[in-house]
């Protein structure tokens, strides 16, 4: 029993320092709250299948354990129109990267 709580409690703590929002009070219904923790285990192994190098070593003591996302800086003022096209323009890249990669991985498992 000792043993099963000692992996259980290294599981959350990878899923932890993987996924910042199981650090924060969950505001969502009970209904999905329970379902955040499997999914999160399911895009933990998602992740070591299709990308190993993501995946950090969590065993190797670091000084700040949880890593932080970089938040950026405030804006001063509404967006321009110059910030907005860009943004826009960035999005649409991404979009379309991954779209590619979504038809490639269905050629490549021949669904296409």
């Amino acid at each position: 029993h000792a043993s099963a709580c000692n992996v259980i409690e290294c599981i959350f703590g990878i899923l932890k320092r993987h996924f910042c929002i199981l650090l924060l009070p969950s505001e969502y219904d009970m209904a999905v709250q329970a379902c955040i923790p499997p999914a999160l285990c399911m895009l933990h192994n998602f992740i070591r299948v299709h990308d190993p190098y993501e995946i950090q070593d969590y065993n190797t003591p670091t000084e700040d354990p949880i890593p932080r996302l970089d938040t950026g800086t405030l804006a001063t003022g509404p967006p321009t129109e110059a910030t907005r096209t860009q943004a826009n323009v960035r999005k649409d890249e991404i979009a379309k990267l991954m779209w590619e990669d979504y038809q490639g991985e269905l050629r490549r498992r021949g669904l296409v």
